[in-house]
């Protein structure tokens, strides 16, 4: 890095990574981090569940992982960036490499029953795992909803509520989210 501060910045983002990792599990917490943890940013990291990040994994802004149940498992994989990520897992939440995800909200469960009974403590409510494959990115204030799974590459416009599934290498936005075209494939050389 040709850049003092910028240098400065990237080992002070390890150094915090690294006290994450120890602090956490030191705490209760069922936190693991791969090579290359850095955060920018802050997180604060909330339940009885598991959370795993891959390596080279960044946190910028306020990111939260909270588990609601101690079976819980949100899993973030290797090269991805988190910037203000708020998720809720009751379940599973599944982020893929080389995944990029915003300000946005990532949930797995609705929290409380939608039946009119919902102060019922039999009232259902819906749980359903949350999956966005290899090198997905969400935009800010995007709400991802329980049973939503995002093909590899798609793009998640700024504000789009999501739920279902949603195929490969689309641009999503709307509310309700809709595909609104197919992304084209990266050049490719021929060398």
């Amino acid at each position: 890095m040709s850049n003092p501060m910028e240098a400065l910045s990237v080992a002070w983002a390890l150094a915090k990574g690294q006290y994450y990792k120890i602090s956490l599990p030191l705490r209760g917490l069922k936190f693991s981090a791969g090579r290359n943890f850095r955060v920018f940013g802050k997180m604060t990291v909330s339940g009885p569940g598991r959370v795993e990040f891959g390596d080279d994994v960044m946190v910028g802004m306020h990111v939260t992982p909270f588990t609601h149940a101690p079976t819980a498992v949100i899993r973030v994989g290797n090269h991805c960036f988190l910037n203000g990520a708020r998720i809720g897992c009751s379940e599973r939440i599944e982020i893929g490499d080389h995944s990029i995800v915003a300000e946005a909200r990532l949930m797995d469960t609705n929290f409380h029953s939608t039946r009119a009974d919902r102060w019922n403590p039999e009232a259902p409510v819906k749980v359903s795992p949350v999956v966005l494959e290899e090198n997905v990115w969400v935009a800010a204030n995007a709400g991802i909803l329980p049973g939503t799974r995002i093909g590899r590459n798609s793009v998640v416009g700024f504000g789009a509520v999501l739920s279902g599934a949603f195929p490969p290498d689309s641009l999503i936005a709307g509310n309700p989210a809709v595909v609104v075209k197919q992304i084209e494939p990266a050049p490719t050389s021929d060398t």
